[in-house]
């Protein structure tokens, strides 16, 4: 299991995006980061959470140990809205990019449901069953639990989680979500919307995604519909620029 070994909040991830450009190198914006993360105690704490938040967000998949920042869709999205309009698209993008946290969403999904509560003792030991590495696993179930909590998806009660709270994403999130989903999971430009997990989308209520992919049918995507399949298709000739964008979602 690659662990995960700090929370992050939105507002983390939002600020670190604003604060750097591509290109710049990560270490010269550590102490712009810490200035961030005041009200976390000790540099070791601090430089987790900046090695964590830029290994997801300030670097491609590609290249986890670059030192430099590159191009993520997730720093130009910072860099144009407000938090609140894309919160939503920091968590999805950040399941899409691990494996760790998809896999602990599926036993999340399979043993509760986004409805009952979540037994942390119970599913700790779950996951240790299925991965070993007590330590690892322990604490990235716990970071992750926090992570959704920072969200304000879920809520501590003792030693359970109690959901709250669904991520509400609009037309223009659910269209990028469609985006990573296909470029940073699937790694494919073809994906088929009855197929998209639903442990995944149990964070988020989301519009229909058959109206969705209808709707910007020709314009983001090519969408097609069989008996069974509802595709779309990711073509390089569908540019999705900032004047674009604003005129489909304005």
């Amino acid at each position: 299991m690659t662990g995960f070994d700090r929370p992050l909040k939105p507002t983390w991830i939002y600020q670190f995006a604003n604060i750097v450009e591509i290109g710049d190198k990560i270490t010269d914006h550590k102490q712009e980061f810490n200035k961030i993360l005041w009200e976390l105690d000790g540099e070791e704490g601090k430089r987790k959470v900046r090695t964590v938040l830029s290994r997801y967000y300030l670097k491609t998949e590609k290249n986890p140990k670059s030192k430099i920042v590159e191009y993520t869709p997730i720093i130009e999205l910072c860099k144009t809205y407000p938090l609140d309009k894309i919160k939503p698209l920091l968590l999805f993008y950040l399941l899409m990019r691990s494996d760790t946290l998809r896999t602990l969403s599926k036993m999340i999904y399979e043993i509760y449901g986004n409805k009952e509560d979540i037994e942390y003792q119970f599913l700790r030991k779950k996951i240790i069953e299925k991965y070993g590495e007590r330590d690892i696993s322990s604490r990235t179930l716990r970071n992750f639990l926090t992570t959704l909590e920072y969200f304000n998806i879920l809520k501590k009660q003792k030693h359970n989680y109690k959901w709250i709270n669904k991520l509400q994403t609009d037309e223009m999130n659910t269209c990028y979500m469609l985006k990573f989903y296909s470029e940073e999971y699937k790694k494919s430009p073809q994906i088929f919307i009855d197929e998209i997990e639903q442990y995944i989308m149990q964070y988020f209520e989301t519009p229909d995604l058959e109206t969705i992919g209808r709707k910007y049918n020709g314009k983001l995507w090519e969408y097609s519909q069989s008996i069974n399949k509802k595709q779309i298709i990711f073509h390089k000739s569908y540019t999705w620029n900032k004047i674009l964008l604003n005129k489909l979602f304005s």
